[in-house]
């Protein structure tokens, strides 16, 4: 489920944004952000990279990270995109690597060696449930209850780095917890990312609403949270960053954790891409996998007796602008 989460936001978060002049001003900042997360990006090639330090939890040696990198394009909200992703994940002295591949008529996974397909009869029946369960209009990070452009407490844009050779202008700031916070909470809550999620075959758990004390003990918690967003002279956002440390009050918790640091990038080093994709020669029958690590990869079920007979619920993202 995680991983289904991710890679919808990964692509939720790709978009473009205005242009605007250096040294310009908080309301210039805030404009160049709201655009930069509601026009979407059809093709490009992604780098996303999450990584967590925990203090005090032993179990949680080293850093916690999840990465997913590679090509992808899609034709539209309603489509399925095609790409090509290496997924990454390393914790508590364990790494999981895994590739996934979507072509315009199959899918396939990529696991220690081995390549394995959904099959395009059973691709065909899982594209068809998902494009029937599409809304019709275009969906935005609001639409999942999302408002970065709001987080920024007196945003500033300035010049930025190259990226994949391409000129950019930063925003940066401090960020808002409680905004954040309240943001992630209706996240959980909204129809669309619930939608998007059980069209991939993957459920959302009830969260209860937080207090307002909830939410000040998570705001007393964080040290510091800061974003930076890169856009290009073609007004696309090109990278972003969320970084952020935080420190475990006495008395909340088993006392186990103390507190640590939690860091969310992606950068698009191309954007307007044609990739050609196709699927890898010789690939077994996805339900062998299933058999053996259904849980890793979202839930999966091939059922007792099984040969792949059951729909895909393999993470399939929509692109949201």
């Amino acid at each position: 489920m995680l991983l289904a989460i991710v890679a919808t936001l990964a692509l939720a978060l790709i978009g473009a944004g205005c242009g605007g002049d250096d040294g310009s001003g908080s309301e210039d900042a805030a404009a160049l952000l709201e655009k930069a997360f509601t026009t979407q990006v059809e093709s490009g090639d992604i780098d996303l990279d999450i990584t967590a330090e925990i203090d005090g939890a032993d179990q949680l040696r080293g850093p916690l990270s999840l990465g997913l990198s590679g090509p992808f394009k899609s034709d539209g909200p309603r489509d399925i995109p095609v790409l090509d992703w290496d997924i990454t994940a390393e914790g508590a002295g364990q790494e999981f690597d895994v590739g996934l591949t979507v072509t315009e008529d199959n899918a396939f996974v990529s696991y220690q060696g081995e390549n394995y397909e959904v099959g395009t009869e059973l691709f065909s029946q899982f594209k068809e449930q998902y494009v029937a369960q599409q809304p019709d209009e275009k969906l935005t990070l609001k639409s999942f209850g999302l408002d970065p452009a709001s987080w920024l407490e007196d945003p500033a844009v300035e010049d930025g780095d190259e990226i994949g050779g391409d000129s950019t202008q930063v925003v940066t700031g401090s960020v808002d917890v409680e905004k954040v916070v309240r943001d992630l909470y209706s996240l959980t809550k909204s129809d669309a990312f619930r939608q998007q999620l059980e069209s991939q075959g993957q459920s959302v758990p009830d969260i209860p609403e937080p207090s307002d004390e909830d939410i000040q003990k998570i705001v007393d918690a964080v040290d510091e949270l800061t974003l930076e967003v890169n856009v290009d002279e073609n007004d696309v956002a090109r990278r972003l960053s969320l970084d952020g440390d935080f420190t475990v009050p006495e008395g909340v918790g088993d006392g186990e954790v103390k507190g640590g640091s939690l860091s969310f990038g992606y950068t698009l080093e191309e954007v307007g891409i044609d990739p050609q994709i196709e699927g890898p020669a010789n690939a077994k029958p996805l339900s062998e996998l299933i058999q053996q690590f259904g849980p890793l990869l979202g839930g999966l079920d091939a059922g007792p007796g099984q040969t792949g007979q059951t729909p895909p619920t393999t993470p399939l993202p929509q692109p949201v602008p």
